[in-house]
This record gives C-alpha cells, sequence and structure tokens, in this order.
C-alpha cells in the first residue's frame, strides 16, 4: 500500500510539473506574441505618421506656391492636420501647415 501511495505520488508530482511547464510555455508564448503586437502596431503608427506628413508636406509646397488656398482644400488639410498631430507628428509638418493657414481663402464655386 505504501508503494502505491509513493508511486501515485510520483505520477501526480510528474503530472503537476506537465502541467506546470505546459502553462509556462502558453504564458511566454503569449508574452512574446504581444511584445510582437506591440511592434507592430508602433511600426504601423510611425508608417502612418510618415505618409501623413509627406501628403501635408506635399499639399502645403503646392498651396504655398500657388499662394492661395480654396476653403475646401483648407478643411481637408485640417482634417489631415488632425490625425497627423494626434499621432505625435510634428516639426517641418507643423511650420509649413501654419504658413498654409496664413494664406488668402478663396471659396471655389463647383459646377
Amino acid at each position: 500500500m505504501d508503494k502505491l501511495l509513493e508511486v501515485n505520488s510520483i505520477l501526480m508530482a510528474l503530472g503537476f510539473g506537465s502541467i506546470i511547464t505546459i502553462v509556462s510555455k502558453i504564458f511566454k508564448s503569449s508574452l512574446k506574441s504581444r511584445e510582437e503586437t506591440e511592434i507592430r502596431f508602433k511600426n504601423l503608427e510611425f508608417a502612418n505618421i510618415a505618409m501623413l506628413h509627406d501628403k501635408i508636406y506635399k499639399q502645403c509646397s503646392d498651396f504655398l506656391e500657388q499662394g492661395w488656398i480654396s476653403v475646401d482644400d483648407l478643411e481637408n488639410l485640417d482634417y489631415l492636420w488632425r490625425g497627423y498631430k494626434g499621432l505625435g507628428g510634428n516639426g517641418t509638418g507643423e511650420i509649413l501647415y501654419k504658413k498654409v493657414q496664413d494664406l488668402p481663402n478663396l471659396k471655389i464655386e463647383r459646377e
């Protein structure tokens, strides 16, 4: 009977150890997956900032060269700017955006 209890205890310990090992692997895998997801999210955020900056830079350069901006274009640029600023963008984009805001506004009649 004592041998049976001893064998039973050993089997339970091995089973418990296996469960702990499995749970540990799942937990580590989950952490790795979470880290990869966070890195991917940061990269996507950076890419969005870069694309918005490029679009704002291009549009602002065109409007400054033109010397004026339509009300509709200014509203569209503002929409891009809010997303860019909300993601942490600034610098050159902000300088150009402020210069464009000072341009004369013209309302274009659409046919």
